[in-house]
């Protein structure tokens, strides 16, 4: 055996053995606890299962199944488990669309049998204010699962136990509390778990694990709409896992309904991430120092601090030819969903907040900052009872001002804007060329699915849009010495792939703009004779957003004049010459000498300059 051989054999050797000790220590804890409790005179297994505190504890007020599922999966990580697996059961195999139960399985270390009874309790845990895990108050278990099912079992076995069990029925101990009967936890019980499980699960068969736990939640009746189906709750319970757990996984490995658990980053920068490269745009890594806290009993804690840069084309998926109004790539909904400051206890996220000094608006989402703190800082961050909501204390905020994170903020803001700034000129400019469409031309195409569809042309306007097809193709054949036949498929492909357009022509007393149809085609013609072209869309420094914007103005009153027929045909014709002729006159006599872009052009110039500024006093 070489020596490298020989030193993997004994780290692997050590590592058994420090997992043997942390599993001895583990259930001697367990027996202390329960002897503890056995021996206090005037201990009961009673729950108060009033009226009141059973509606009350239902409602703790978990953000969704997936928050009050993760207390189960933290148990299960805590117990040491290699893999946790999340099954749905039918009571009609034939009828799998909703599911009628839902099981969590894990390989942990287990619990001795008296442990079950003490686990389905409230505050009911050996790990009483412990740091080194997620579980402190012993409250997870209990309080997710009555917040799903009216029903529900635990079993669980040690290395060299059998399984064994406790059942919680809310339905019948609330009779037993209002007919004045006692009301106990039931005792534990030998049982196997339900062989449902064994013919669903993909991983652990529980007739084959030596140790775990099962956590069997029936009577579904909490769960909410957009939650029920089980292919919606399979996918959002599959997303909901990889950013939760995203810094643990794959130890444990978790699946749902068969399918392993994927980490997903919401800052992008891991590379075992989903949607990490999904396009040729990647997340910026940005520098951040840790903080490092004293607590008040003497000890420390930190805060590591993660923070990326997401370019403005980021999200969309083609992000060299679209921004604003770009189709939204799969890295959108993580961005839109956590979209703040993302805080972690223990790689374990927790929470997504909002800071106090700034309020993120919709383009703040491509800034994303990571906050991982210590157990040890748990008062300092104000983490509730059921892990799923932080309420930082002022003096954290007040270190994580001092540590950079307000003018980090700030600096990305403007980066943001400077590049997105950078990006729509140069797209714009591509669009001016014709090598892409414009804007304002994917604007009005992606506004055809959220209004009304509009009446079909009639066939004289069909016949002379058409007619207008013919004629392009022609034209296009002369300059290239191609076959009109060809031509003309070539035209229709243009069009039907680009159902708006713009033009610029110059028509020397023509209107402002003219609406066309080339085949399906809707043209906006912009006259570049025109006032309206060299003083107010073509002016000197209007920003590329507001010629867009203008566009979009006269695409909606030409797609009118388009779909207009009869008198009302006739009306938007007039009305646009009579239009155009007041604008034209009027803007001729309308800061002929430009001073009002000058002044504009200065007010924007001080805003940057005060910015810049107030970021610089801010460091």
């Amino acid at each position: 055996m070489g020596p490298a051989q020989l030193e993997r054999y004994m780290a692997n050797k050590n590592n058994k053995n420090n997992q043997r000790l942390e599993l001895v220590d583990e259930f001697t804890k367990q027996k202390e606890y329960v002897a503890k409790k056995k021996g206090q005179e005037d201990h009961h297994f009673g729950m108060v299962f009033a009226d009141a505190f059973l509606r009350g504890i239902r409602d703790l007020g978990y953000k969704s199944p997936a928050t009050a599922s993760d207390e189960i999966v933290d148990n299960s990580t805590q117990s040491n488990a290699t893999t946790i697996e999340v099954v749905f059961g039918f009571k009609d195999p034939k009828r799998q669309g909703q599911p009628d139960m839902i099981a969590i399985v894990d390989d942990g270390h287990g619990m001795i049998p008296q442990m079950i009874r003490f686990a389905v309790m409230w505050g009911g845990t050996h790990r009483e204010n412990d740091r080194t895990g997620f579980g402190r108050y012993g409250y997870g278990l209990p309080s997710s699962a009555v917040s799903l099912a009216k029903r529900y079992s635990v079993y669980s076995k040690g290395a060299e136990g059998e399984w064994h069990a406790v059942t919680i029925d809310l339905d019948d101990l609330a009779a037993r509390a209002a007919n004045h009967q006692d009301v106990e936890v039931p005792p534990y019980r030998r049982e196997d778990p339900p062989q449902w499980i064994n013919q669903t699960t993909s991983e652990l068969e529980t007739d084959k694990i030596r140790h775990g736990t099962v956590v069997v939640l029936e009577e579904l009746d909490r769960l909410p709409g957009g939650w029920v189906q089980t292919a919606t709750l399979k996918k959002k319970l599959l997303s909901h896992f990889g950013v939760v757990y995203r810094h643990l996984l794959p130890n444990p490995r978790i699946f749902v309904a068969g399918e392993e658990v994927q980490a997903v980053d919401p800052l992008f920068l891991m590379e075992n991430g989903r949607f990490y490269d999904e396009t040729s745009i990647m997340a910026e890594p940005i520098e951040v120092n840790s903080v490092q806290v004293d607590t008040p009993s003497g000890k420390q804690g930190f805060v590591r601090i993660r923070a990326s840069f997401l370019p403005p084309n980021f999200q969309a998926v083609d992000p060299l030819t679209q921004t604003r109004n770009a189709k939204p790539n799969s890295r959108f909904s993580v961005m839109k969903e956590y979209h703040g400051l993302l805080v972690c206890r223990a790689r374990r996220q927790v929470d997504c907040i909002q800071p106090p000094w700034v309020t993120f608006v919709n383009y703040d989402r491509n800034i994303k900052i990571e906050l991982d703190f210590d157990p040890e800082l748990d008062e300092f961050f104000g983490i509730t009872t059921s892990k799923q909501q932080i309420t930082l204390a002022e003096s954290m905020w007040d270190r994580l001002d001092a540590a950079g994170i307000r003018v980090l903020i700030l600096d990305l803001r403007r980066k943001f804007r400077d590049e997105l700034a950078a990006l729509e000129e140069r797209i714009h400019k591509k669009a001016n060329e014709g090598e892409l469409p414009r804007p304002s031309e994917q604007a009005m195409e992606a506004s055809e699915k959220v209004i009304p569809k509009p009446v079909s042309p009639s066939p004289e306007k069909v016949a002379k849009a058409n007619q207008q097809l013919t004629t392009a193709a022609e034209k296009a054949s002369e300059k290239t010495g191609k076959p009109v036949e060809e031509s003309l498929r070539e035209v229709q492909m243009q069009t039907q792939s680009r159902p708006y357009k713009i033009e610029f022509q110059a028509i020397p007393e023509g209107p402002f703009y003219r609406p066309e149809r080339l085949g399906v085609q809707k043209r906006l013609v912009i006259n570049t004779s025109h006032h309206f072209y060299t003083d107010l869309y073509d002016a000197p420094n209007v920003q590329p957003a507001t010629q867009s914007a203008l566009e979009v103005l006269l695409f909606a009153l030409a797609d009118s004049e388009l779909n207009s027929e009869g008198q009302f045909e006739l009306f938007y014709k007039n009305a646009r010459q009579d239009w155009s002729m007041r604008l034209n006159a009027a803007l001729a006599k309308l800061d002929p000498q430009g001073a009002g872009w000058d002044h504009t052009s200065a007010l924007i110039e001080e805003n940057e300059v005060a910015a810049t500024l107030n970021a610089g006093a801010l460091s």
